[in-house]
């Protein structure tokens, strides 16, 4: 992903809309997607369901 795809990722994401949502309007693999929210400091929300593993925020 380019600096610009995570920009428009990071700003759809804080909008509250999902990666795959994300990665289908930009292309993008949803896993691609999360890491590159993650590798500009986005916090990755919880998903739905699925408990954390303990310690991790």
């Amino acid at each position: 992903m380019s600096e610009a795809d995570i920009l428009t990722a990071a700003a759809l994401y804080r909008e509250g809309r999902s990666a795959v949502i994300i990665g289908r309007r930009l292309g993008f693999d949803p896993q691609t997607v999360l890491d590159g929210l993650r590798s500009a400091g986005v916090a990755i929300r919880a998903r739905p369901g699925f408990a954390r593993a303990k310690g991790q925020a």
